[in-house]
């Protein structure tokens, strides 16, 4: 039976090894701990069932291979409830992980958690200054723990800094021993268990709904049927749109994107529209590449152009577009055609607005989190079975993540439908085209919504609004959201996010009112 593994990070004199003590401090349990690095606090090994594992610098840097089997040996040869593993501050986490993918150790492994250890007085200054190593082991972790602060403000602040790299990390505060033994202890929700938990809520919360207003005549069972025929329309989409850009993320060399586009303006900009309708990538995958495109010195109206023409007219979403519309080769022409024309203006339009305001952030941070937990710089496997299996990761972790907002998109698309046309007509009536177009794009950039699937939910309002406002949030969606601007904002200037969101809304709105206004499209 494999041994459950949790593992400790953080940087030199964080605090590791306090934490273990604390942890072990009136528990019984028979635990192999492994150390990587031998600090100035000894560990407590009180208990007779408590042995430590060191292994020195030198085997990490010059002799990786002969720790797998010294790990092993030291397993073998005791019974032991748990394993902790106290990792190298200044050593690459991708080293760690690969132990795990070790067939020797893998068969006797089960990571359970890992664990970071953040000195409040020393982050912001360690992630300038090493950000490499920090931004490794804060990503691949699922909880926190801030120590040595000393006023409220300060912990907020480290707070912030971690969630800037892990939006999803639990993080706590170093307490007492009986404090933090439960929550570090306890296992976590997968994602595969919250995304259930999230379903189950919304369906309890329908027929909730159901009984409660069955004497008021509202249509909760129409709003039920609609909600689950649109989710078993567009997850297919967003399975295939995921799993997709995993692949092309992971499975391309790093750097190849990067040199397959030329550096001169116009024929970048033209190589960026034809990747972006030829790569099925969604902005998880484009945000990362635009940041690489940028430090590789590719000219900003290039790399603006394919990060907001990728998302919104890869092959993927056209076909998921084409079978929402029932094979509306109009609708899908549109999107491609404006999303393509928007692309172009955008990137010149930002570069123009662009050259008074830095770009990137001034932190150390190197890489670029994406809402999957995932980073561009892939864990140091290099077998075709490693990377297909991280390919699978990667995609369930992006599934599970993205599918609340498709979930949350399409209940507000159910119930709109249920109830009638009379809420949008109003809005419609009141405000004309422009007030419609606006409408959808603010609910395109807060639902979220991912744009390989976005179309089944747009084809709900097609009767209730006109093609114009429909194409606003089919083209504008994709483009920017609240998730983008997160992604943005862990790399580039808030200078330069407000510019690039002001111009996408601006160019997205006029192309889209111009168009439909004065020509009178309809779908």
């Amino acid at each position: 039976m494999a041994i459950p593994v949790y593992v400790v990070t953080g940087s030199l004199d964080a605090g590791k090894t306090t934490f273990l003590n604390n942890i072990f401090d009136k528990r019984k349990v028979k635990a192999l701990v492994i150390q990587f690095e031998d600090g100035e606090e000894d560990l407590y090994c009180g208990y007779a069932g408590h042995r430590k594992l060191m292994i020195p610098r030198h085997l990490l840097d010059q002799q990786q291979e002969q720790i797998p089997s010294k790990i092993y040996e030291a397993v073998q040869n005791g019974d032991w409830d748990e394993i902790w593993v106290e990792w190298n501050g200044t050593a690459p986490f991708s080293w760690l992980l690969s132990l795990f993918w070790n067939p020797v150790l893998r068969s006797v492994f089960q990571l359970k958690k890992i664990i970071h250890i953040a000195d409040a007085e020393k982050l912001e200054f360690l992630l300038s200054g090493m950000g490499i190593y920090l931004i490794d082991q804060i990503s691949e972790s699922d909880m926190a723990i801030i120590r040595n602060y000393h006023t409220k403000s300060q912990y907020r602040h480290v707070r912030r800094l971690l969630e800037e790299v892990n939006p999803g990390l639990n993080i706590l505060e170093m307490t007492s021993c009986s404090k933090l033994s439960k929550p570090v202890l306890s296992e976590p929700d997968g994602p595969v268990s919250s995304f259930l938990m999230e379903f189950m809520l919304i369906i309890c919360l329908f027929l909730l709904a159901g009984i409660i207003s069955g004497s008021e005549g509202l249509p909760i069972s129409r709003m039920v049927n609609l909600f689950f025929g649109m989710t078993l329309q567009a997850v297919p989409f967003l399975l295939i749109g995921i799993m997709l850009s995993s692949a092309i993320q992971i499975l391309i060399p790093d750097g190849m994107l990067e040199r397959w586009f030329p550096k001169s303006l116009v024929w970048g900009m033209a190589a960026a529209l034809v990747g972006g309708f030829l790569l099925p990538v969604c902005d998880c995958a484009s945000i990362p590449v635009f940041r690489s495109l940028i430090k590789k010195g590719i000219p900003l109206p290039v790399a603006v152009t394919f990060m907001m023409a990728a998302p919104v007219m890869n092959p993927v979403v056209l076909l998921s577009t084409f079978y929402a519309f029932g094979g509306n080769i109009a609708v899908v022409a549109g999107r491609a055609g404006i999303g393509a024309l928007a692309a172009v203006l955008i990137g010149l339009l930002a570069a123009a607005f662009q050259r008074k305001t830095p770009l990137l952030s001034g932190s150390g941070r190197s890489r670029l989190i994406c809402t999957c937990g995932c980073y561009e710089d892939n864990p140091n496997i290099k077998s075709l079975a490693g990377k297909l299996f991280f390919c699978l990761r990667h995609g369930q972790a992006e599934f599970f993540g993205v599918g609340k907002y498709l979930l949350i998109g399409i209940l507000t698309a159910s119930v709109f439908q249920a109830l009638g046309d009379g809420q949008l007509a109003f809005a419609q009536y009141r405000g004309g085209l422009a007030a419609s177009i606006l409408l959808m794009m603010a609910a395109a950039f807060i639902l979220s919504l991912c744009s390989s699937s976005d179309a089944v939910i747009a084809r709900s309002f097609a009767s209730q609004l006109p093609a114009g406002a429909v194409m606003g949030f089919l083209v504008f969606g994709p483009m920017m959201d609240i998730k983008n601007m997160l992604m943005l904002s862990s790399a580039f200037t808030k200078g330069f996010i407000v510019k690039l969101m002001l111009v996408t809304i601006a160019v997205c709105f006029f192309l889209v009112f111009l168009l439909y206004g004065i020509r009178g499209i309809k779908l």
